[in-house]
């Protein structure tokens, strides 16, 4: 600790600055949870917004109400030309089979969606 003093007071006298309280002393412990969540805003990991997210966040506008709890977005292939969609059941994969037309022209009208083609319900 005495070393880490002294290479402060160095460093200061060099600057020509006051010498600073060591933030050791004065700093107070940080939840590792706080630490990741200012790493991840300075480093901007989750303000982009993925195709998956935007479908996501619409998908009751897509499929409606009734359906939404039902089923779900589980990926885009690589691609992207191809939405994969998992249903709970088999009346709810008809009811999609369906509605296949209207979901997609739904998802295509989303920004940056027009690239999926083509639906498949498991």
């Amino acid at each position: 600790m005495k070393k880490l003093h002294r290479e402060r007071e160095l460093i200061a006298n060099f600057l020509q600055l006051p010498v600073s309280e060591d933030p050791s002393r004065t700093a107070l412990p940080q939840k590792i949870s706080d630490i990741v969540e200012k790493t991840w805003e300075c480093w901007g990991f989750g303000t982009e917004i993925t195709l998956e997210k935007r479908i996501s966040e619409n998908w009751q506008k897509i499929v409606g109400r009734k359906l939404s709890g039902k089923c779900a977005p589980e990926k885009l292939s690589e691609s992207y030309s191809i939405l994969i969609i998992l249903s709970s059941s088999g009346p709810v994969k008809q009811e999609l089979t369906f509605m296949k037309k209207q979901i997609l022209q739904k998802i295509q009208k989303l920004e940056g969606c027009s690239k999926i083609k083509q639906i498949r319900i498991h």
